[in-house]
């Protein structure tokens, strides 16, 4: 991904907010978005934030904004604050009605599919003739822009990452998460700090430890399971990109 430049003087947010909003921009600046496609949040200089999406080699593309499901945002203590939402030439701008502690995206890139090893395209399988297999891709993510109460609240995503623990964490030290599906513990889901991180798997209870660095972190996330009955897919693609910042 390309860097930006946030001009601290015209961001309505304290010193320390804007100090983790550039540090977790900077967790997703540095580092490959996950595995595959992603979805991820960019603050820009106005004070809002723009919707990306890419991930392979750090490309960004383009992307039709009715993909973009929702986008939340709380303060520190976990309450809702207003987002207006914006479609923007290629994508989606977002502006909280105040400061947020943390944001929140769900994005649904649809249905692909191939005909054997042919390249996949942008169809369901019932609308691309000889299809063999397919996949539906769905993208959640979340950003902690200050630590709180709100980081360790899961807030109901189908599939979550959540920390569990409500102050900034410390470099070195293992930070203890949780991953829920469907709000209840996930076991054996991979997860790594940037795509070249040593990856874990969750425990039974979907609990994992993983040691973040000083500044910036990404934690990312994949599920991928088999889809029956269901004429458009034989598979369900979950990913999830966590950005948060550790000192």
């Amino acid at each position: 991904m390309s860097s930006f430049l946030i001009r601290q003087s015209r961001m309505k947010t304290t010193r320390l907010s804007a100090f983790w909003g550039a540090a977790v921009l900077a967790a997703l600046m540095s580092a490959p978005a996950a595995w595959a496609h992603n979805v991820w949040l960019e603050p820009d200089a106005a004070g809002g934030y723009l919707v990306q999406f890419g991930g392979h080699a750090g490309q960004r593309e383009t992307f039709d904004a009715a993909k973009l499901k929702s986008v939340q945002a709380f303060d520190r203590r976990g309450r809702p604050i207003d987002v207006a939402v914006t479609p923007t030439a290629g994508g989606v701008r977002v502006q909280p009605a105040r400061q947020a502690a943390l944001l929140a995206a769900y994005f649904d890139n649809g249905f692909f599919s191939r005909v054997g090893e042919g390249p996949m395209v942008n169809k369901p399988m019932n609308e691309n003739p000889g299809a063999t297999s397919g996949v539906h891709a769905v993208k959640y993510h979340k950003t902690i822009i200050q630590w709180g109460v709100v980081a360790k609240k899961p807030l109901g995503q189908p599939f979550e990452i959540v920390p569990l623990a409500h102050e900034t964490p410390h470099a070195g030290e293992p930070l203890r998460v949780q991953v829920l599906l469907d709000g209840q513990p996930a076991a054996g889901i991979r997860l790594s700090l940037g795509e070249q991180g040593a990856p874990v798997t969750t425990a039974a209870d979907g609990t994992a430890m993983v040691t973040p660095v000083a500044g910036p972190n990404q934690l990312l996330a994949i599920r991928r399971t088999p889809v029956t009955g269901d004429a458009r897919t034989t598979s369900l693609s979950y990913e999830y990109l966590l950005a948060f910042p550790a000192h």
